[in-house]
């Protein structure tokens, strides 16, 4: 049975924060949210850098900001270190619940890696040195390390491996698909995660180029039929995490998917589970190969049978009317609801033919429609990587950097 649509969760967690309680530290190894006075008593530098106005993000000075960036699901500094080299002023950060929180919460406290959050502090300092905006990407992929054995490449991040553990989801393909259909009807997963979101909105409010946090990346759910209902069961989830983070931190962007990376369901969405739609932002993926039309249903509730993906690794040759045409769907929505549309991933394989067409068809839509986007990704290992195994720039960052500096939109201010 689902929650209600709104829970008192977020009223009493923001107590709790505010009284320096609920979210503690376990064996004084943990570090909770700050005893911190609240929002409309913050001194004015500790307000986010870039905002959302209706459609459009803004800085400080309300004047339009773009944010072109990249994807880092690594915390090492050989990797994030070379982003000014493009040229970029974002980077959409992973930050998998997995890393954060390695063992279940005890007695109601919570143990968080430490070492992780250092890392995490480190790279949003960098950042901030270098006038880039961090938008902090509560990520999955492959839904939790508990199952990463059943699946190709053997890896997953997401929910804690605990999480699973000696419950009614056996490690397996037919598990997987069940614990993420489940997820979202789960109270103790929606409270434990809720609590992880709000504990990392705690940490990071006073970071004024942390824009914001991202509810969950590309929300999967498993063997569920792909239905209107389906999409409203994911939205009235996300809106109890929303109510955690602004509990805690009502003034950044909070940005959200509907089903998986096309974000599917948008067409039809109700967001009122949301309440207030200020400060949020719709993500939405494009891997799509720009052939056959817009690549959805015409409901726009699932993605055709005709789809292709840049992932499937073949030469590129679509077509910037066919990218238009799906990315059209999503925006189309945001603009309903009068809030950014946000492409938070985007490419494809390094050496394959058509790339360099295919990125300047990309980065030319994005600048002719005032998007802004993070392309996956600043890495040394994976195939769309832009970096080599020596963290120097691959022949498409290089072209990205270019794209970047030739584009004539306006860009985010740094300060």
């Amino acid at each position: 049975m689902d929650m209600p649509l709104r829970s008192p969760f977020g009223l009493l967690l923001g107590l709790c924060l505010v009284a320096g309680g609920c979210i503690g530290n376990a064996g004084g190894t943990g570090t909770g949210a700050p005893n911190e006075p609240p929002p409309s008593s913050r001194p004015p530098d500790t307000v986010p850098l870039v905002t959302t106005d209706g459609a459009r993000f803004v800085d400080r000075s309300g004047a339009t900001v773009v944010l072109r960036g990249v994807d880092v699901h690594t915390l090492d500094p050989a990797v994030y270190t070379r982003a000014p080299a493009l040229g970029v002023n974002f980077v959409r950060v992973a930050a998998p619940w997995s890393d954060y929180e390695p063992r279940p919460p005890s007695n109601g406290q919570h143990t968080w890696n430490v070492h992780r959050l250092a890392e995490l502090d480190r790279l949003i300092s960098y950042c901030a040195a270098n006038r880039i905006q961090v938008l902090l990407d509560f990520h999955q992929y492959g839904w939790s390390p508990f199952f990463a054995h059943v699946q190709r490449g053997g890896r997953a991040n997401g929910m804690p491996r605990w999480l699973y553990a000696g419950r009614r989801f056996p490690a397996t393909l037919a598990g997987l698909d069940a614990a993420e259909e489940r997820f979202y009807t789960d109270r103790r997963a929606t409270s434990l995660y809720a609590g992880f979101a709000a504990m990392m909105a705690g940490r990071y409010r006073t970071s004024p180029n942390v824009l914001g946090y991202e509810i969950l990346n590309e929300p999967a759910t498993g063997g569920a039929r792909r239905t209107h209902a389906l999409t409203q069961r994911v939205v009235r989830w996300q809106a109890r995490i929303l109510d955690a983070i602004r509990a805690v931190d009502a003034e950044r962007t909070v940005v959200f998917m509907l089903r998986g990376g096309p974000s599917m369901g948008a067409q039809a969405a109700d967001l009122s589970p949301f309440g207030s739609l200020d400060h949020l932002a719709l993500d939405v993926h494009d891997y799509f190969a720009g052939t056959g039309g817009s690549g959805y249903k015409r409901d726009g509730e699932n993605v055709s049978f005709g789809y292709r993906s840049t992932l499937q690794g073949l030469p590129y040759r679509g077509t910037a009317a066919s990218q238009a045409d799906y990315l059209a769907v999503s925006l189309s929505a945001a603009t309903r609801w009068n809030i950014p549309l946000m492409v938070g991933e985007w490419g494809a394989f390094n050496g394959r033919a058509g790339l360099r067409a295919y990125q300047r068809q990309m980065v030319s839509l994005f600048d002719a429609e005032g998007l802004s986007w993070a392309r996956w990704s600043l890495d040394t290992r994976e195939r769309l990587g832009l970096l080599t195994r020596a963290s120097s720039l691959r022949p498409a960052a290089e072209q990205l950097s270019e794209l970047i500096a030739r584009s004539a939109a306006p860009a985010a201010s740094g300060g």
